[in-house]
């Protein structure tokens, strides 16, 4: 790849990122594994015809327009299913308001009429800045809405979280990483024969240490606000590829996170999806994340080309919220270590757990 166009891609993530700091390729999926059927109907598909300014970014429940609390679930429904048996135009932006699947709807209706007008708010801000941005750099439209149509599903697949969310913000982190394994078609293939047996389910393997850090705004259950200022490290292991993985790698990423925080937690696991040119995903049953990438890579590039899922699990070692802070890391340890000693010395081997140890 020119090196003119990892310049661009560079600067179309980094325009993009930019953007939300204010508030604080072929048929080939590149995001997912699963081959999504489309089906073509002749009729005419909403168009993206106003790409500018006047998109609002809502990400608060209690920031939702008068307009969206009239969220008439009917009408959506009708509007979502005929939406499904649209094709997705090649010439033109589309507005992609709505899920692709019966699955993505059935599980969107889940949520109650405000959480779903506040979902769709937050979804409609994102998508609107990424194609403005993907158009600036002069993406032409069958790109861009192969792009929208991958976030669009990854957004759904994520309702509950991101509906629900009272944590939102940006984070930044470091990391290097590296790996090797075969394309998930090729292990099919082996696992058919004897010399599958001697292969990782995985196709092999692939490892990412992470340092970072997050500024993000959390809001309780009484609408107020305190700024929240963490310091993680995360630390993944690959699950499956369908690329294959030939990399190593020092980068940094930044990008936007929503999370649903019932309490204060020292870690938590998610599902990290590398979908190449479009971006990094984190999703977990608290978290979803996106996140573009820089950095350097050997083969120069490849990292752009692969599409991979790692499992991840995120390690608090500072937090302040407000005024209050608090080392979640320490205390993890501190709590291992005094089950531990208890284990030994009273209870002779059986499983003792002490989760509220204090500092």
């Amino acid at each position: 790849m020119k090196f003119s166009n990892l310049l661009r891609l560079s600067l179309v993530t980094s325009v993009i990122f930019t953007g939300f700091s204010a508030f604080a390729e072929d048929d080939a999926n590149l995001l997912i594994f699963e081959n999504k059927e489309t089906v073509q109907s002749q009729q005419a598909p909403p168009l993206m015809t106003e790409m500018a300014d006047e998109i609002q970014v809502k990400f608060d429940p209690s920031e939702v327009t008068e307009v969206d609390k009239e969220f008439n679930r009917e009408r959506f429904v009708k509007k979502a299913r005929a939406e499904m048996n649209t094709e997705i135009p090649k010439d033109v932006l589309y507005e992609f308001e709505g899920p692709r699947t019966e699955a993505e709807l059935e599980k969107l209706l889940q949520l109650s009429d405000s959480e779903v007008a506040s979902f769709l708010a937050k979804k409609k801000a994102f998508l609107g800045k990424f194609a403005k941005v993907l158009a600036f750099f002069r993406v032409g439209p069958a790109k861009i809405n192969k792009a929208l149509n991958e976030l669009n599903g990854r957004f759904y697949e994520s309702s509950h979280v991101v509906s629900r969310s009272n944590v939102k913000g940006g984070s930044m982190m470091f990391s290097i990483s590296g790996g090797l394994a075969l394309p998930q078609k090729v292990m099919e293939a082996l696992h058919k024969r004897s010399i599958g047996s001697f292969i990782p389910k995985s196709g092999g393997f692939y490892y990412m240490l992470g340092l970072g850090a997050g500024f993000a705004r959390k809001v309780d259950a009484n609408n107020k606000s305190k700024f929240v200022f963490e310091v993680f490290v995360d630390v993944e292991k690959l699950k499956k590829t369908l690329t294959g993985i030939v990399e190593v790698s020092a980068a940094g990423t930044y990008g936007l996170v929503f999370e649903k925080r019932e309490g204060a937690f020292m870690s938590q696991k998610n599902t990290t999806m590398y979908g190449g040119a479009t971006g990094v995903f984190r999703q977990g049953s608290h978290q979803f994340g996106w996140a573009a990438s820089t950095g350097l890579s050997f083969p120069p590039g490849i990292g752009i080309l692969l599409v991979y899922q790692d499992e991840a699990t995120r390690y608090y070692l500072f937090r302040t919220e407000g005024l209050k802070a608090s080392f979640p890391a320490l205390r993890m340890v501190k709590d291992n270590i005094v089950s531990a000693l208890r284990n030994i010395a009273f209870n002779r081997g059986s499983l003792v757990t002490c989760q509220k140890a204090l500092l």
